[in-house]
């Protein structure tokens, strides 16, 4: 009586589960367009396992079963699928992009008109105090803007175009997003007004935007003279056409 040996059972070559694997989720990388540089690589790595899975099938078909295609067809498929994704992703990027880029945009404007409108408040309730602590004199530019630049509020405001640039600073130039602070001086109508003014620059489509304010200090008229009865003369209003 003779020993019988049973006959191995081929099992799957080394690669060829990795193959399958790999380009399955080429597939899947390529198909969500943020993953079209990973689905090339998956995509690469699934033909060469796949390759190196029938080579070995081949060397040995007592020990190891016949390679299916799947690695390879998933493997070409997710090289494949990039190149058709990529005409997709330039049209939707040059359609997402200035989009995002003209909101980004709003939104630093805004911050920066809130930012303008926070100080003119403070200057507005500066004159006030000012005016309610010495009745009947004039209340100073340079205490309005003193008391602005020493404010904690005022100095924790940030600069949202340039954020190592401060939000509020005196002086008529300074870096896109920040609120200049400086004393005014017009003469309109006869009537000199003095004022505390505030203006700052960001961009917009490419251009610069000013955004302005200002808190009116104190007015004067100029007087040109008295009548005979003790009225005063000041200069008329110019005409606008």
């Amino acid at each position: 009586m003779s020993d019988a040996f049973p006959t191995p059972v081929p099992v799957p070559a080394p690669g060829a589960k990795a193959a399958k694997v790999c380009g399955i989720l080429a597939i899947v990388f390529a198909l969500t367009c943020a993953g079209i540089p990973v689905a090339i690589i998956l995509g690469i790595v699934a033909l060469v396992q796949q390759a190196k899975a029938k080579r070995l099938a081949k060397a040995d078909p007592q020990s190891y079963a016949p390679v299916p295609a799947t690695g390879l067809v998933t493997g070409i498929i997710g090289l494949v699928l990039p190149l058709l994704m990529l005409p997709f992703v330039g049209i939707a990027s040059a359609i997402a992009i200035p989009a995002l880029l003209v909101q980004r945009e709003r939104a630093r404007e805004v911050a920066v008109q809130a930012n303008l409108d926070a100080a003119r408040r403070r200057a507005e309730a500066e004159v006030l105090a000012l005016q309610a602590k010495a009745p009947g004199q004039v209340p100073p530019q340079e205490a309005v803007i003193r008391a602005l630049a020493a404010d904690p509020a005022i100095l924790a405001l940030r600069n949202p175009v340039t954020p190592s640039a401060p939000a509020v600073q005196r002086g008529t130039s300074g870096p896109l997003g920040t609120v200049l602070v400086y004393p005014g001086q017009e003469q309109e109508g006869g009537v000199t007004i003095w004022s505390v003014k505030f203006r700052a620059v960001v961009r917009q489509g490419g251009q610069n935007r000013e955004l302005e304010g200002e808190v009116i200090t104190h007015t004067q008229e100029q007087v040109q003279g008295r009548t005979e009865d003790g009225w005063e003369v000041v200069n008329p209003p110019t005409p606008q056409n």
